[in-house]
């Protein structure tokens, strides 16, 4: 019943938060998109979140939703397009009418690796729902083995069973638990086609499996959301965890963020979340 403190390899630097832009550059650019991890670095955010399928080529991906229609020109289930197929596809036209982005496509993992990484971290996160193995995990570690990023790519998913095959497939590899205390938002819930809804168990919504959890796969890091109890929050931190919080995307809860210190913020308004903490820091 007990939290056990840090043993990570993670050093977590005092009086430093890493601000991490979501989904590219949050709500600034499309979703996803490789211009828009180029203009989180631009903006000086220490690193980029975005998120990884496998395509049916079995080659990872940069992209979010199951399927296409959401963020892209266009339809059905993403898994069922090779991966020179879903590049055809633009990002930019869904980001908006009259929007500046133009040709913006789909990216492979390993190119958001090469121009991401020189300047900054990246985190990403596996979209595996089901316990068994698709081979995207092994793709996941030889990307990183290939380019040895071990130290500026952070590896994230909301299922143990995934963190747990990276860390027996190459335990350099930096992963990061992601968890919440409730379903998906319901406003994103009601955006996705109800054939590609995916829950989120019930065990893993409770803090008792989640530490049970945690002492079993020994996770590098905790990407937490902000709703988590707050009492838990300031004891995983107080242990020494590297804690994400994650969405701060409003003025108070940023500063609620930047007030507990954590190992770093994942936001989807980077440019608010730079400047409150530039103010704050100069301070």
């Amino acid at each position: 019943m007990y939290e056990p403190s840090y043993t990570g390899n993670i050093n977590v630097e005092a009086n430093q938060v890493l601000l991490f832009s979501h989904r590219g550059f949050g709500n600034h650019a499309p979703d996803n998109s490789l211009v828009g991890a180029r203009l989180a670095l631009e903006w000086g955010l220490d690193g980029v979140d975005v998120d990884a399928q496998l395509s049916k080529d079995k080659k990872t991906f940069i992209f979010h939703d199951v399927s296409l229609e959401r963020f892209t020109t266009g339809e059905g289930r993403v898994d069922n397009y090779t991966f020179d197929q879903l590049q055809e596809f633009d990002l930019g036209l869904k980001y908006g009418d009259g929007t500046e982005f133009r040709d913006v496509y789909i990216e492979s993992l390993e190119t958001f690796v090469k121009q991401i990484t020189g300047e900054a971290l990246l985190m990403v996160e596996l979209k595996i729902a089901t316990t068994k193995d698709t081979g995207m995990e092994q793709d996941v570690v030889d990307i990183i083995s290939k380019h040895n990023v071990f130290d500026k790519v952070f590896v994230s998913a909301f299922n143990p069973v995934v963190l747990n095959r990276l860390k027996k497939i190459e335990p350099r590899v930096q992963t990061v638990f992601i968890f919440q205390d409730s379903g998906w938002d319901p406003i994103r819930v009601a955006e996705t086609k109800a054939e590609d809804r995916v829950s989120l168990p019930w065990y893993l919504q409770e803090e008792r499996t989640r530490r049970g959890i945690r002492k079993l796969i020994k996770p590098d890091a905790l990407s937490i959301n902000e709703h988590v109890s707050e009492e838990i929050i300031d004891t995983l931190i107080k242990e020494g965890w590297p804690v994400f919080l994650w969405p701060l995307n409003t003025k108070e809860s940023i500063e609620w963020g930047i007030s507990k210190e954590p190992f770093g913020i994942v936001t989807d308004e980077p440019i608010l979340t730079k400047e409150i903490y530039d103010a704050r820091s100069s301070n």
